[in-house]
């Protein structure tokens, strides 16, 4: 029992010189069950060039396409002008300009929205329906502009 434990604190300064540098100086993200990620910024990037890569793969026609693509250059875009060394400081500035949370979360929106990338491309949103939709159908759904004024809702 005792010898074990010798050889694990043994071991234990070792692993921790083994360790890859890092950066990030934060200890804890203060969210349950999202660990801070030791590098961040380049995740990041690699992801946001996947999507794009992904994306590419879906008609430059669909509207889909166009809006995550909007949105991916423009994260990619802070993240490649703003990361520098990716430190804290870094890190910090990237999460503001963008303003969708913590780079952890912004980590994980960016793995998320390259799995729906795929799925878009299995399901092949932008084509036609197989059926015709029942007439009226989308009726309920339509936006239609309001009429109504503050002045109809307030009456002398």
């Amino acid at each position: 029992m005792f010898r074990a434990t010798r050889i694990l604190l043994a071991a234990a300064p070792q692993a921790s010189k083994a360790a890859p540098s890092s950066l990030r100086t934060k200890l804890s993200t203060g969210i349950t069950g999202i660990a801070v990620h030791p590098e961040p910024l380049s995740a990041l990037v690699d992801s946001y060039k996947s999507t794009l890569s992904v994306l590419d793969m879906i008609p430059a026609s669909a509207v889909y396409r166009q809006s995550a693509e909007a949105i991916t250059r423009e994260r990619l875009a802070a993240v490649e002008r703003l990361g520098g060394d990716g430190d804290e400081a870094s890190i910090e500035q990237v999460e503001q300009a963008i303003g969708a949370g913590i780079v952890e979360e912004l980590l994980m929106q960016a793995t998320d929205e390259l799995k729906l990338a795929a799925k878009m491309i299995e399901f092949k949103s932008w084509e036609e329906l197989e059926e015709a939709p029942a007439p009226g159908q989308w009726e309920p759904f339509r936006v239609t502009p309001s009429t109504t004024t503050a002045d109809d809702l307030h009456p002398n």
